[in-house]
């Protein structure tokens, strides 16, 4: 079986490929399937078994319904089932009012299952191929994080200030402390620095003595397996 997950970003992808590891029994397979040439897009490929799974970041939240459109139109060239995506996931961030519906929209108007898809379920959409076979292809869509607007970053400071009060108390200086260090909005000119700043500044503080430069690094040298918040929002990803 083939799945593939399209998310955002390389943080995004950096957290779920980890994720995948970690916690559902993947292994990195060291190579790349799909390149779709578009800017800033990175994928890699997991294997367990005999399945694998694509992880993609499609350079941003406006590639998203371009790279969903590449999927089906990957699955409908092929005729063999084994080589199609029998299950796709997109995650994305829920980073603005109306967020949910302009991506569901954009999702329906590809899929052409109109009012079908909606956030944290699986639907099952169906489609023709080259010669007029039908075949199934199960969606799930994330739009995290659920309960509010942010992003992948949001997700994962709510969780750590869950788990910790100690931490939470550092999330919550340090959240405020973006908020009102840059008034004229010189640096931070857009809503989504100020997200990544938070994230930032956090992980600055806990990660001083190890002197992690990148954001992968980050990423992959905390243990987001143990995290409560994250293995609920990610229970689906169980069945990939």
């Amino acid at each position: 079986m083939e799945s593939i997950i399209i998310c955002e970003g390389e943080t995004d992808l950096v957290l779920l490929q980890y994720y995948m590891i970690k916690t559902n029994g993947w292994k990195d397979s060291g190579t790349y399937s799909l390149n779709l040439k578009i800017k800033d897009s990175k994928s890699r490929d997991l294997i367990k078994n005999t399945d694998k799974l694509t992880i993609i970041s499609c350079g941003g939240c406006g590639n998203i319904k371009t790279v969903f459109e590449s999927v089906i139109r990957k699955n409908q060239n092929e005729i063999s089932d084994e080589k199609r995506y029998s299950k796709i996931v997109i995650i994305t961030d829920n980073d603005d009012k109306g967020t949910e519906e302009r991506v569901i929209s954009e999702l329906n108007q590809v899929s052409r299952d109109i009012n079908k898809i909606s956030n944290n379920t699986w639907t099952e959409l169906e489609f023709e191929d080259s010669t007029q076979t039908k075949f199934t292809s199960d969606l799930l869509l994330l739009i995290i994080p659920f309960n509010e607007n942010g992003a992948l970053e949001t997700f994962l400071l709510n969780a750590v200030a869950k788990q910790d009060a100690y931490d939470a108390e550092i999330i919550k200086k340090g959240n405020e402390f973006v908020e009102n260090v840059d008034p004229d909005s010189k640096y931070l000119k857009h809503r989504w620095l100020i997200t990544k700043a938070k994230f930032d500044v956090y992980f600055s503080v806990r990660t001083a003595a190890k002197q992690f430069g990148q954001r992968q690094n980050i990423l992959k040298n905390v243990p987001w397996e143990q995290y409560e918040e994250i293995r609920t929002c990610f229970k689906e990803l169980e069945k990939l």
